[in-house]
């Protein structure tokens, strides 16, 4: 069907008056019919007699003539008003119609075949349909990114102004969730009824390679289904596939410290995750490593199709300082993912206090740390006893162990919560002295009340099985800083330590290396911990029970470890050990795994993605209310000092591009990495879209796009294709029909 517009306005009186003027033709031949007068004459007379033997065919002459010479103006006419093709509208002058033009900006659609990337192509669609438009529509535009969420234009009767905006877009590093627009969508149709209420609908354009990761939060069973089905009610939704066909690639995601502490005592076991996501084998395929952005080491991989292997290097450092490290591959078709990033602060060993409540309390511990006890060690340990806690100038080390301390007075909470939220790293292992109570209420957000602790702790059954809640309070889970609040003393007849799939990070130093012992360490008694809404447990027990559990907290890291660290604990019911761990072959990984964690977490933060902000602790020496942070691109920014009590940190949230960025000269560098789920291309199943949504693949040339796929088909130059042949056709009609008249 054709729909005409026929909205008010100097274009319209325009294009009634050719409309008058189509009639011109007609009137001016049934005028000329009753103006002339008979007069009789002898030659006339025979040529009457001439022409009426040929009456029939001059008539339908003429009358072919007016008709082209009508039709000529009255294609003239319709072409002004730029008529349009429509699947659903009815020939009409009413109103128009909404367009919201929504550029799906993450990061997969930079992936390229040949010179054009599905982002360029997506932008080019979009272009080509505004200059195809109707006057008088509306158009809205807004880009699908976690990182561009404020990129949003119009509503705007301007195509023009739409266009430039479109043409402004860059494709980003970012991933997104088709459920972060939709609510955009929405006020952008509620704004265009409010400023434009000739308006007949509302049609929605998503130009998207349709990957599975930004559209599954739309399909059936998932949180967005209804909102997208809310939205099909309202508009007219077509999702414009604009990604690759048979999409393939390698990516290199998770570059991190498998083994060793970044120190310049011992070398460092790095891995990083290479993926082939293409249905065919990648063979001699270089990855390099890179400091400082110096290649020192390449391995040259075979990677099977749609598959994952991890590519190893061992790296030495001879610098104490703040080294970034890199792993990249050959460029492919998305070149973004061709490279992943890690900051680590080196030092010459990590300063470890060990604070033990009894004498002896923590000599497996310290041997465990530091094995060969020599001054080149990676780990330096300083044993101090109980009440010189708060003697020692926490600020010089890396990591505190405090081994089976009774309770804490005031003075040294504060030093510890001080010591954590600052970045450090701080380590409780529990034994027979410890009292619930003190480290419940000072120390954490206690799941049950301090009272109930204590009747539990009194009952003195060891043996009692106390099934705790976990802490679903947000103001319970807030008021403290321990990883987990300490329960009775319950007694474990199971040998072994269960590693839960080798989740958390300390246990996954033992996946594939059974013979140390993990899984047959005995733990015969124990604290039972109930861990806080927001810690992870990283060992448990057969019964399920948490072992040992780990916390961010501030800049720093908080771990809780159940039972105790030395054999000279003994249940006074059965004279044994509590536990057998500090003579077993998984006790030294374990604490050396720990002090890794902590660092890592503390150190460095190798896990920040695109988007996500960054922030590191001051010195307190640090005088100056701002901090100046270089980006990957070599631009600065100025960053202000947040100070709280005694604390002061720094924070950047404009993260929008992969690499190291440096905070001060040398105070900081924080790796930011691509997010890993952007690499998979791999396209939504569309079955389980809600069924109005249409779904249109575009060609692969981009330029003969705009008309296969838009809605609405413009008809004005096929109408002005028809004028020029009329043009041609009209006095070559009139000359043969003029030879022929007598």
């Amino acid at each position: 069907m054709i729909s005409i517009p026929l909205a008010f306005g100097f274009g319209n009186l325009a294009m009634l008056g050719w409309l008058g003027a189509a009639a011109a033709p007609i009137l001016i031949h049934l005028w000329m019919r009753h103006t002339h007068r008979d007069t009789p004459w002898a030659a006339m007379e025979f040529l009457r007699q001439a022409i009426q033997r040929n009456s029939r065919r001059l008539k339908l002459q003429q009358w072919l003539l007016l008709a082209i010479r009508t039709l000529l103006l009255v294609l003239l006419a319709l072409a002004a008003t730029k008529p349009y093709l429509s699947n659903w509208n009815l020939l009409t002058g009413g109103p128009q119609m909404h367009r919201v033009l929504v550029i799906d900006a993450t990061m997969s659609m930079q992936y390229a075949e040949g010179e054009q990337s599905s982002f360029a192509r997506a932008k080019q669609l979009a272009t080509e349909m505004l200059d195809s438009g109707r006057p008088g529509d509306v158009y809205s535009l807004c880009v699908l990114a976690e990182t561009s969420a404020d990129i949003v234009a119009g509503p705007s009767a301007d195509p023009r102004r739409i266009a430039a905006q479109v043409g402004s877009l860059e494709a980003t590093y970012a991933s997104g969730r088709l459920g972060d627009v939709l609510p955009t969508i929405a006020d952008l149709m509620d704004q265009a009824e409010t400023n434009h209420r000739s308006l007949s609908g509302h049609e929605v354009l998503f130009f998207s390679d349709a990957a599975k990761h930004t559209w599954q939060s739309a399909t059936a069973g998932q949180a967005d289904q209804s909102t997208l089905a809310e939205l099909t009610e309202r508009a007219q939704v077509t999702l414009v596939d604009v990604g690759p066909a048979e999409p393939t690639g390698v990516s290199i995601h998770h570059l991190r410290v498998a083994s060793g502490l970044s120190t310049t005592a011992e070398p460092l076991h790095l891995v990083a995750d290479v993926t082939n996501y293409g249905d065919t084998p990648v063979s001699d395929l270089p990855v390099q490593l890179l400091v400082q952005g110096t290649s020192i080491d390449e391995q040259v991989l075979t990677l099977p199709a749609n598959s994952t292997l991890p590519v190893e290097f061992d790296a030495r450092f001879t610098e104490s300082a703040w080294q970034s490290l890199s792993v990249r591959t050959r460029g492919d078709a998305l070149a973004a993912d061709d490279q992943a990033w890690l900051a680590l602060d080196v030092r010459p060993s990590v300063r470890t206090l060990v604070v033990e409540g009894t004498p002896r309390a923590a000599r497996y511990l310290r041997h465990a740390l530091d094995p060969g006890g020599g001054t080149a060690s990676p780990v330096q340990v300083v044993v101090a006893a109980e009440g010189a806690l708060v003697d020692q100038p926490l600020v010089d080390f890396d990591c505190i162990f405090l081994c089976n301390i009774a309770q804490f007075t005031p003075a040294e909470r504060t030093l510890l919560e001080r010591y954590v939220l600052q970045g450090g790293s701080l380590i409780f292992v529990l034994g027979d002295r410890v009292m619930a109570d003190s480290y419940n209420q000072p120390l954490a957000a206690s799941p049950l009340g301090w009272g109930d602790w204590a009747l539990a702790s009194a009952a003195g059954d060891w043996g009692l099985t106390l099934q705790l809640p976990p802490v679903e309070s947000p103001a319970a889970a807030n008021a403290g800083w321990l990883p987990a609040g300490v329960g009775p003393l319950k007694a474990n007849q199971q040998p072994g330590i269960d590693p839960l799939e080798y989740r958390h990070p300390i246990a996954a130093a033992f996946l594939d290396h059974e013979r140390a012992g993990l899984l047959s360490t005995p733990v015969s008694r124990y604290f039972q911990l109930q861990p806080t809404s927001t810690a992870q447990v990283a060992l448990a027990l057969p019964n399920g029970d948490p072992l040992l559990v780990t916390s961010k907290h501030g800049q720093g890291m908080v771990a809780m470890l159940a039972t105790t660290a030395t054999l000279d604990t003994v249940d006074p019911n059965t004279n044994q050990p509590w536990t057998l761990m500090p003579a077993w072959p998984s006790f030294l990984p374990i604490v050396r795994e720990l002090v890794a964690f902590g660092l890592a977490a503390t150190w460095a933060d190798d896990q920040a993605e695109i988007g996500q902000a960054i922030a590191g602790p001051v010195p307190a020496s640090f005088s100056a209310t701002t901090l100046k942070v270089e980006r990957p691109d070599q631009q600065t920014a100025e960053v202000p000092i947040i100070r709280e009590d005694a604390t002061a940190n720094w924070q950047y949230v404009s993260t929008n591009l992969p690499g190291i960025y440096t905070a001060g000269d040398s105070l900081a560098r924080v790796a930011v990495n691509v997010p890993a789920m952007e690499s998979d291309l791999t396209r939504v199943d569309q079955s389980l879209l809600p069924e109005a949504v249409q779904v249109q693949s575009a060609p692969p040339d981009a330029s003969v796009a705009g008309e296969s796929l838009a809605t609405n088909t413009s008809l004005h130059r096929t109408f002005l294709y028809f004028v020029l042949v009329l043009l041609l056709i009209e006095p070559l009609m009139a000359w043969w029909f003029a030879g022929r008249a007598v």
